[in-house]
């Protein structure tokens, strides 16, 4: 009998879109891997989304959902209390992954460097506009979003006072860090190819990443081998410490001209990672030759 496999997709976060071609793809690999799936598009009604769950009975639940609600615990701890198997990280590692700040402190206790940063709100944006602890230019994120929404670098007070804030959002001021962009991702627990993002934009900002042309991919990065070894190192210790299961992704900035030679900075860690035609797993996948059906066959398979 057929193994039963419902893919979570879309969603209520900034990601939908994102969410609903990963879910779209991931559905597509499972039918001709001989499943049988089921595609649920996710939205505020919860209580639909246990009834459709509690028809189907799935065997396991493919979650395809980025950011907010499918990304920080909250879709996970509805599927832990249906009693449902599901992919990628579960609740507490979720949770942890998807708080830029909670991560930050995290990365630290394991010694490994990460930008200085502040939290801000709506409320004491003011207070740091005025005199900030970092020199411009300088970056200004959302604390638990992803796909890069809402990240701007700020190259002077006037941009900073500029930026938008939402009231019930908290921020993170982040000092920047100059160079390269590098991402490696884990499977398996182990690491794969790093990759090298060469944008035409700023940085590798949500158009970089969703935009055809718009990001040259260069893989394997052409680093130095000490960079390589820790890039992957790092990957794999946060993986491993955050408690992180499936398939994760995690972002540097490379900066070889640092003059204190710490060189290399964790940015982030991202326990959802797209898996859309030009995302960046599928494509370090790939390059090791695993293809896209082999590494959705993968992901079921740490459940």
């Amino acid at each position: 009998m057929k193994k039963k496999i419902a893919v979570l997709m879309g969603g209520i976060s900034s990601e939908k879109e994102v969410s609903l071609k990963t879910g779209t793809f991931v559905s597509k690999a499972l039918n001709e891997l001989g499943y049988k799936v089921k595609k649920i598009k996710v939205s505020s009604n919860i209580k639909s989304l246990s009834l459709s769950l509690k028809k189907f009975k799935p065997n396991i639940v493919f979650n395809a959902l980025h950011g907010t609600f499918g990304e920080d615990g909250s879709v996970q701890k509805i599927l832990k209390n249906l009693k449902f198997s599901y992919t990628h990280s579960k609740i507490q590692a979720s949770k942890i992954s998807m708080d830029k700040n909670k991560s930050k402190i995290l990365f630290k206790k394991l010694k490994i460097p990460t930008p200085k940063s502040v939290v801000i709100d709506k409320n004491n944006i003011n207070r740091y506009s005025i005199k900030t602890s970092f020199l411009f230019p300088l970056v200004v994120k959302p604390i638990s979003e992803g796909s890069s929404v809402g990240v701007k670098i700020c190259k002077n007070l006037n941009e900073l006072k500029k930026y938008k804030m939402h009231k019930s959002n908290r921020y993170l001021i982040e000092e920047f860090i100059p160079g390269r962009e590098l991402t490696v991702g884990i499977m398996n627990n182990k690491a794969l190819d790093i990759i090298e993002l060469k944008t035409k934009k700023e940085f590798y900002d949500y158009k970089s990443k969703y935009t055809k042309g718009m990001t040259k991919y260069i893989i394997p990065a052409p680093v130095p081998k000490n960079i390589e070894r820790k890039c992957k190192k790092y990957a794999l210790k946060i993986h491993k410490y955050f408690g992180c299961k499936g398939i994760t992704r995690t972002d540097f900035r490379y900066n070889e001209n640092d003059p204190l030679k710490k060189k290399l900075y964790v940015l982030e860690i991202n326990t959802q990672p797209g898996m859309t035609p030009l995302s960046l797993v599928p494509m370090m996948a790939k390059n090791v030759g695993i293809t896209y059906n082999e590494l959705v066959e993968n992901i079921l398979k740490e459940v």
